[in-house]
């Protein structure tokens, strides 16, 4: 019995031991150093956690606004733009969106290039346009 245990834990192991491996040269990846580096600048301004903040906090109250046709669409629409506008000034908040998005992009490759060589499909097929 002991034998047959042993033949279950063993793959466990080399599994876990391949994740781990993984994980760490993701660590690795250059896209993955810029977006710690880009989240740690990020993290240590103030001005720009609160305009984020802010700018998040107001998208949701606009749209709560939008959605119940409440009056004062048009104002809260404008105000939404202007923390927009300065949203798009901030370095930190660019540098951070930036790293994100490039980090996202090279994970998803990673998991196609993993998934096309264990022929599994970690995500959906791709539907190309077309209607009905």
């Amino acid at each position: 019995m002991r034998g047959i245990f042993m033949f279950f834990t063993k793959p466990n192991h080399i599994l876990e031991q391949a994740i781990k491996e993984l994980i760490s040269a993701l660590r690795e990846t250059p896209e993955s150093k810029e977006l710690l580096k880009s989240q740690d600048e990020f993290d240590k301004d103030e001005h720009a956690k609160k305009l984020l903040s802010d700018f998040q906090n107001f998208q949701q109250t606009y749209s709560i606004f939008q959605q119940g046709g409440f009056p004062g669409v048009k104002d809260q629409k404008n105000k939404l733009q202007g923390l927009q506008r300065e949203v798009q000034k901030n370095q930190k908040i660019i540098n951070l969106i930036t790293a994100q998005q490039n980090f996202q992009n090279n994970l998803s490759e990673f998991v196609n290039e993993i998934s096309q060589k264990i022929n599994f499909p970690f995500t959906p097929p791709q539907r190309s346009g077309g209607g009905c």
